[in-house]
């Protein structure tokens, strides 16, 4: 992991701005992980699910 820290304003509403924005991306990449995890187990065990209530009719 990188260590470096780049001061990208010293005025601390700019500062509070960019920790703002790098929470809400952070917010947005995990929704759409969740999404696209959720997505492939759906595909997965449908046609399980499926299966195993027709056999049990």
């Amino acid at each position: 992991m990188n260590d470096e820290r780049v001061i990208l304003s010293e005025r601390p509403e700019d500062l509070r701005k960019a920790v703002e924005w790098g929470r809400e991306q952070q917010r947005k990449i995990l929704n759409e992980k969740g999404e696209q995890l959720a997505e492939a187990l759906m595909e997965k065990m449908t046609p399980l699910i499926l299966q195993r209530n027709t056999t049990k009719q």
